[in-house]
């Protein structure tokens, strides 16, 4: 054989190599399309398992009792702490917000002075996750009640009451004084649709 013929027979392999990886490819993505788009809906097979992954129910105990306590659904508090924490009870973010379900230092006195009376647990605390979870949800309790709209109280979680009592007052975001249709904040636009697309999937994945 000469060399020629050698080096060209190499390059065929090479090309059937490369056309067979490209072909793997091309099938992994059709099945990935098809395995969230195409496939059984009711996230109880395996697509359910790969979705409870990326959804987990960490904090189980502790979300639960807080539900009960201040009569908040669980995929919600699920929903926010996914999104504000990603589970992680150590995080502490740029402005000073901490823990799972990213209270600020001063909210967590307020709340505190409000459901007991008075200052019991220092700010070293929000790093519990059964304290945090819990004066977490008492917050979303009295943001529910307040607003009424679940996402009207799912921006004020994030922007705060003082900002979202002005857009509903004003006609071009809130058309009727309870939801807000056009979000200024882009965070707080961002905010409000990935804990509504969460709790929408912690609904349909354990409690539907």
């Amino acid at each position: 054989m000469s060399r020629y013929e050698s080096r060209h027979s190499r390059e065929k392999k090479g090309h059937g190599a490369i056309g067979f990886l490209v072909t793997f490819v091309l099938l992994l993505f059709i099945g990935v399309l098809v395995f969230f788009f195409v496939s059984d809906t009711s996230y109880k097979g395996m697509k359910g398992k790969v979705y409870s992954l990326l959804y987990p129910q960490e904090y189980e105990q502790q979300i639960r009792k807080a539900a009960a306590e201040f009569n908040v659904e669980e995929p919600l508090i699920y929903a926010v702490i996914r999104t504000e924490s990603g589970f992680r009870p150590e995080v502490e973010s740029a402005v000073g917000a901490q823990g799972l379900m990213q209270l600020m230092p001063s909210t967590f006195d307020w709340l505190q002075e409000s459901l007991d009376g008075g200052i019991v647990y220092g700010t070293d605390s929000l790093s519990d996750p059964e304290i945090n979870i819990r004066y977490g949800t008492y917050l979303l309790s009295i943001l529910l009640k307040q607003y009424e709209v679940r996402d009207t109280a799912i921006a004020a979680y994030n922007a705060g009451t003082s900002t979202v009592d002005g857009w509903l007052e004003d006609g071009g975001i809130s058309p009727d004084g309870k939801t807000l249709t056009n979000i200024p904040y882009e965070e707080t636009a961002n905010y409000v649709v990935k804990v509504s697309d969460a709790y929408e999937m912690y609904q349909n994945l354990y409690y539907s």
